[in-house]
């Protein structure tokens, strides 16, 4: 299956493509012929939202026709899965075990880098922390002639083998372990992260790099890694806002891009005790569009 986002994100086109022509799609047996394959480059047009909140929209899907509404939930569970914004795709299958697939998140800080790069044409080192599918990665390579080299790093070794399958280009290196021990003592024109965002508590003492460490802790200290006039970007939840802005940041700051999105992760929605502390953070029933929990993602430049 392939998923396209248009360049202002009003629209995601859902494609299937490959076997998914023959196994789904009904496109086993053309002019008396009986066709048992077909190549990832063919594909047919399946369906369009408008102004999409999530890359799966269960709610969204649940309300079409039945037919399309199964077609569209068999596709979403077959894999590979292709995504593809402002002509930069990645695939995600079951080799990547453990990577989330480029979410609308992910889309949204495109966009961003879409503008940002446009307008920064002078960046010669970058570092991705929290590399995840690769996408980011990939986006910037693709769409900035000035970077010489950019480092993608993530703890999970499948998420470094998803950037190595999607990013052909001798500019990437890549690091599967601790980002700020990799970095420590280095500065870069560019640093992108876009971290597991939702806080949850005690997480800090389990594991810092998820819920809100990481994003504080580069929000606060993050200069100390940038070149003079180099960029910080970061997605920041409207769930970890007065965590992470505990203190003054002592780089300018500018929010870029803000999107409203469902809360809809399973292992979230099921852990009463997660919703009860994100309840305690401001989080409020607001049922509409078919889900009940919402936040905003803010898209945010540090400036050294």
């Amino acid at each position: 299956m392939i998923i396209k986002v248009s360049d202002d994100l009003k629209k995601q086109e859902i494609w299937a493509n490959g076997m998914e022509l023959c196994n789904i799609m009904g496109m086993d047996f053309i002019n008396g012929k009986r066709i048992t394959s077909y190549t990832s480059n063919e594909k047919k047009h399946v369906h369009t939202f408008e102004n999409p909140v999530l890359m799966t929209d269960n709610y969204k899907i649940s309300k079409l026709k039945p037919s399309l509404r199964d077609t569209l939930f068999s596709l979403f569970q077959s894999k590979p899965r292709w995504i593809e914004y402002d002509g930069v795709s990645t695939y995600w299958d079951e080799t990547h075990k453990k990577v989330w697939c480029p979410s609308i998140d992910t889309i949204l800080f495109a966009k961003t880098l879409k503008e940002f790069l446009k307008n920064n044409k002078n960046l010669k080192t970058a570092v991705e922390i929290g590399s995840g599918s690769g996408f980011l990665s990939k986006y910037i390579l693709e769409k900035s002639e000035s970077i010489d080299s950019l480092l993608a790093i993530d703890f999970n070794p499948n998420a470094i083998k998803s950037a190595m399958d999607n990013i052909q280009d001798s500019r990437l290196n890549t690091h599967c372990g601790d980002a700020l021990e990799k970095i420590k003592g280095k500065k870069f024109d560019l640093i992108v992260c876009n971290p597991p965002y939702v806080p949850r508590k005690g997480s800090i003492d389990d594991n810092p790099y998820e819920g809100v460490s990481l994003m504080r802790y580069l929000i606060q200290k993050g200069h100390k890694y940038l070149n003079k006039g180099g960029v910080l970007l970061i997605n920041v939840s409207s769930l970890s806002w007065n965590l992470v802005f505990d203190e003054e940041p002592k780089m300018k700051m500018n929010i870029l891009e803000k999107m409203e999105v469902p809360l809809k992760v399973n292992n979230i929605m099921n852990n009463k005790e997660w919703i009860d502390y994100l309840e305690s953070l401001g989080l409020e029933k607001n049922l509409k569009r078919g889900y009940e929990y919402w936040q905003e993602l803010n898209i945010i430049e540090f400036r050294n």
